[in-house]
């Protein structure tokens, strides 16, 4: 008989807390983002993503700050602060 296990995507839940310091029943704790860097997935098409390498190496930059970039520059269009990006 296989061994159940558990889905990769529990590792994602956020749990209510269990100790009873707690003033709100329904408060939640936050179980990812705790360093100083967090990492994320983007999903592309290979299409999408083989264009989007083309233009960071066209520009000598990473995707990391092409994203930032853009993300940063719908922030301005928004009148919004920008991300830090460090």
């Amino acid at each position: 008989m296989a061994k159940a296990t558990s889905s990769s995507l529990s590792k994602f839940a956020v749990n209510k807390p269990t100790d009873s310091t707690t003033s709100n029943d329904n408060a939640l704790v936050q179980t990812r983002g705790k360093n100083k860097r967090v990492g994320i997935a983007v999903r592309l098409s290979h299409d999408d993503w083989h264009r989007a390498t083309e233009f960071a190496m066209r520009e000598q930059t990473s995707l990391q700050r092409l994203l930032v970039a853009g993300i940063s520059e719908l922030l301005k269009q928004r009148g919004l602060p920008p991300l830090t990006g460090d």
